[in-house]
Parts: C-alpha cells; structure tokens; sequence
C-alpha cells in the first residue's frame, strides 16, 4: 500500500514544481509577454479596419459625417491625411480633394473643387494639432491648401521621418539612409511595413480629380492612400514602441486615452516639421537631413543656424548738429560716420554719434513716418514676444521689393520685423495665399512655363532619347528602329553617318533653352502696380500681415502708410521739372494716376 503513496506524493511534487517553473517563467518573461499582447492589441487596430468611403460634395454633406469621423480622430488623436490636385501643361490647379481616414477605416473624400465654401467644423478639424495627420509630403500638402483656400492645417507629420527613426535599431549606414530617403514614399512604407501595395498608376494619379465623378478606381485609390498613412502609423507603434505594463490590461476608455497619449509623444519632434532628404528644389537651398538618433539635435540646429544669434536693434543714437535725435542706427553705421570724420563720438555706452553736417531732412517734420526711426526698437518676435531667438521678416517679400524704386527701399527698415522660428514659418505660409492671389488677379503665374527662366526644347529632347536610345540599346532594337533613330540625328546633325562618338554627343545634348516669354511672377505684379501706386501695394502687404498673424508687439509709430505722408512733403518741395517727381508719382498714384489727388501737406 505504500508505493501508491509514494506514487501520489511524486504527483503532488512534480505539479508543484511545474507550477513553480511555469510560474518563475512567467515571472521572468512578463515584459515580453505583456509587450506581445500590446502589440496584439495595437495591431488589431488594423486587423479589424473596414474601409468605408464617405465621399462629401456640400457642407451639408461634410456635416452629416463630421461627427463620425471626429470622434474617432479625437479618440485617439491621429487621421491618415492626403490631397490630390490636377495638373495642367505642368502647372498645378487648386486642391481638388481632400483626404482623411481614421484607424478603423472611416475614409471621407472631401471634393473642395465642388464646394461653394469650406465648412467651419472642417477648418476647426484640421487646425487642430490635437489630431495629428499622418501622410508622405503632408506638409507641402497642407502649404497648398492654405494657398487654394486659406486652410491653415496643423499638427501634420510626415511618415518618412517616423520610418527614419526606427533605423535606431538597425543603424545603417547614412549614405544608405539618404538613398533611401530619396527614394521612399508612400507605396514603399506601405510594402515595407504592411506588406502591402498601393495602385500608383500613374494614369490615376495624374487623372482629372475635378471631373463630375470620380471613378471606382480613383475612388479607392484616393481612399487607400490616407487609410495607410495611420494604419503605418499603428504599425511602428507596435513595433517601436515599448508601454508600461499595465497598459495592456487597460479597459477601453483608459486604452484609447493611453494610445493617443503614445501617439502624440511618438510624433511630437516631427510635428509640422518637413522631410527633407537633400536639396528643396523650390528653396534651392541646403536642407537638414534628419539622421537615426539625432532627431531633437538636429532639429535643435536647425533652428539655432536660421536665427540670430545676435541683437538686430542696437539702438544706437544719431543726432542733428543741434544734439537734436534723428534716428537709431547699428553700431557699424554709427562709427563709420565717426570714421569718416563726418560725426563725433558724443559717449560709448551708449553709443551716441553727433553729426558734422546738416542732415537732408528732419524726423520731426516728418509727423509718424519720422518718430517711427527715433524709438528704441525691441528685439523680440512681434506676434508673440517670444526673445530668445528671431528671424528677420520682409513683409513686403524680397521678389517685388527688389524691383521698388530706391526711394522706397533705401534707409527704410520700417517693414523689416523679427518673428521667431515658429511664428515665421506660419507666416511664410500665410504669404503664399495672398501671392496666389496676386498671381490670379494680373496673370502672373508661379512656376508655369512663363515663370521659368529655360524650358525644355522638345525638338531637342527628341534628339538626346534618339542618342540615348541608341546608346545603351542599340544592339537590342530592331534594325528598322535603328534606323529610324539614326535618321533622327542625321538630320539634326546633318550628316551621312551616324557614328558613336555622334550618338555620345547627342546623349550628352543640352535640351534647356532660355525662355523668350519669361517674365518672373514678381516683376509682372510690380509692373501692374507701377501703373497704380506702389504705396498701394505697400499698404496690402501691411494690411495683410496684421490680419493673418494678429502681432501683438508691433513697434510704436508702425503703420500701414508709412512713408507716404514723407514722399508727399519731398514731392511738393521739388520743381515741376525735376526728374525724381516721376518717381513718387509712381510710388505715390501710379504712371497712370494724377499727381493733383495726392493731398497738400
């Protein structure tokens, strides 16, 4: 009786022992385990999407679905975001659609080409960086809808930089990552981290998304397109992103607030900041590639190598003969007078520099056009104050002022303001609409064949395909082909033999030619308004600025006629026949206007 004894206890021990392992197991592997049942958890987020298409053609339509698509987007903070647009003869029409998806696959086309006005929720929505959105090239997307329709939208990230920062595990090397970076986009972040591809026929992306109706193919490629840019999103939280351990076990209310909170730390360095990989052919200027593990340095280095590091107001005082104060100046200007023998040091600090001769006029005579220059000037951003860093602002842009007489443009820093980084990047953005305006109003367009100082001679580039063609397929093509390619550089070249140092001349052939119409957008708008008064366009930049950016800290004495009241003194003072009136009149009323209605002072 005694082995069955022996026999229970061996049970109750081997049972014990394989709670205990099973236990310390667990014990051991809990992070791994609680992480494998977060990433499940993420990624059913995709698993049970279900893409429905919502398209909208009328507000009334937007709002029957706005609230469908908010409450997710609010849930979890994050849309998929896209635009598609047509062009024509390589110029690009306003936005035609607007895209937004959420996770679980509710995909609303906003058709903006067909709509009379833009609904407030939708303006709201999309200016709300509560709600990220996630797509490839959002940010130029966003820049072309506050062009086309004043849209401001914000809280955009661009995918690319999230996919870039998970090369923290793999660290390949940074010439791979810019070829990579080059190259990837929206379809190759979709097949590298969903396994899935996008239809990117180029007959659909390039169709008319203006047309009456969209077709079942535009339709679902539209739709995708912003489905996958949050379902990517998802899928590098699942793989990238390690959680407390009790988020797993969350129930859904807590779940949700804790995904938008992952969300929204995950993206916060790359919020409204733009990919760039090499150099931004529309800037033509170097750009930051933002390397794996460097992401809020770089970013900080950006910002320090765009803003000053030195004070622009130094408040340095020049006075008349009479010690009477005619303007602040920079410390270099004041000791050249100094310098040149046609000042006097009056004290160092502060810098205060007396003149040797009588000045050509008085700011005193001169009402507020004059005191504007005799107040100290504070360096800090005039929208928001901000004092540790700023950036120069023309706010009249450098591309029509450059063609202002000089009498509008010499000693004159009225419309030269500091903005910080962030405000100054808005800003910028808020200037492309009124330029788009401009460029509607006198047929001065923006990057189209008649902005552009060479186009393409197609004659030409017929000729270097044939040389080409030839070149590194020669061999393959038919002899009937062949032959029709060389007879193509025979005429060109005028010759009897195609020989290979010809076919390498005209793979090599230069198809660019200089534009005979180009007209730069900038100088077309300052000629219509030469015709007018450029005061008057003076005064649209000023007024603009004020009602896009609300500045709170403009300078005492700024204003929006400045320099006007002066020009109308000068020009008065001045002999019928003296050559500079027809300069005032032209910044004052135009070529076209009359002198008599400026008024006497």
């Amino acid at each position: 009786m005694m082995l069955p004894q022996s026999i229970n206890h061996s049970k109750v021990i081997g049972g014990l022992v394989f709670g205990v392992g099973t236990s310390a197991a667990l014990y051991y592997n809990r992070k791994k385990i609680v992480q494998l049942l977060y990433k499940w958890r993420i990624n059913s987020l995709i698993k049970l999407s279900n893409m429905k298409v919502h398209i909208v053609t009328s507000n009334e339509e937007w709002e029957c679905i706005y609230s469908l698509i908010a409450e997710e987007a609010y849930t979890i903070g994050a849309l998929g975001f896209d635009c598609e647009w047509v062009q024509v003869q390589g110029s690009r029409r306003p936005v035609a659609l607007l895209q937004l998806a959420t996770a679980s696959g509710v995909c609303v086309l906003v058709r903006l080409s067909c709509m009379n006005s833009i609904p407030d929720s939708l303006k709201m929505l999309l200016n709300d960086n509560r709600v990220l959105k996630l797509g490839v090239a959002c940010i130029e997307d966003s820049q072309y809808l506050l062009m086309d329709y004043g849209l401001n939208v914000r809280g955009c990230v661009d995918l690319r930089h999230l996919y870039f920062r998970s090369f923290n595990q793999e660290t390949p090397g940074e010439n791979e990552i810019k070829q990579t970076a080059n190259n990837i986009g929206l379809n190759g972040l979709s097949q590298k981290l969903l396994g899935k591809s996008l239809n990117k026929d180029w007959r659909i992306r390039a169709g008319d998304w203006e047309a009456h109706e969209l077709s079942p193919k535009q339709i679902k490629y539209a739709a995708e397109d912003a489905l996958v840019g949050i379902h990517i999103l998802i899928k590098l939280l699942a793989d990238k992103v390690y959680m407390d351990n009790s988020a797993a076990f969350m129930i859904s209310s807590s779940w949700n607030a804790y995904v938008q909170k992952i969300i929204h730390q995950y993206c916060s360095d790359y919020s409204d900041l733009k990919f760039c990989s090499s150099k931004d052919p529309e800037t033509n200027s170097k750009t930051i590639f933002y390397k794996p593990g460097t992401t809020n340095k770089t970013k900080m280095l950006d910002e320090t190598s765009v803003t000053r590091k030195t004070l622009l107001y130094h408040n340095c005082q020049l006075l008349a003969p009479d010690n009477v104060p005619l303007c602040t100046v920079d410390p270099k200007k004041a000791r050249w007078y100094v310098e040149k023998d046609l000042g006097t040091l009056v004290s160092e600090e502060p810098l205060v520099v007396k003149l040797n001769f009588e000045p050509a006029g008085r700011p005193q005579t001169e009402k507020g056009d004059g005191q504007f220059y005799l107040q100290e000037r504070h360096n800090k951003c005039v929208v928001c104050g901000k004092d540790d860093s700023y950036i120069r602002k023309n706010i009249v842009p450098v591309e029509y002022r450059k063609y202002f007489p000089d009498i509008l443009k010499a000693h004159q820093s009225h419309d030269v303001v500091l903005l910080c980084l962030k405000c100054h990047r808005k800003s910028s953005m808020q200037d492309n609409f009124l330029r788009n305006c401009l460029a509607e109003e006198f047929d001065a367009p923006i990057g189209t064949k008649s902005d552009l100082t060479h186009i393409v001679d197609q004659n030409l580039k017929r000729i270097r395909n044939a040389g080409g063609t030839l070149l590194k397929s020669g061999s393959k093509l038919p002899s009937e082909k062949v032959a029709e390619l060389e007879q193509l550089l025979k005429d060109y070249y005028q010759c009897d033999t195609v020989t290979s140092d010809l076919i390498q001349k005209a793979s090599n052939l230069e198809i660019k030619i200089p534009n005979e119409n180009y007209e730069p957008h900038g100088l077309k708008v300052y000629k219509a308004y030469e015709k007018i008064g450029i005061t008057k366009f003076e005064r649209r930049w000023r007024e603009y600025f004020l009602s896009s950016m609300n500045p709170n800290f403009m300078p005492e004495h700024w204003s929006i006629n400045h320099n006007e009241y002066k020009m109308e003194l000068k020009i008065n003072r001045l002999p019928i026949d003296h050559p500079d009136r027809i300069i005032y009149k032209i910044a004052l009323v135009g070529t076209e206007g009359n002198l008599d209605d400026v008024n006497n002072h």
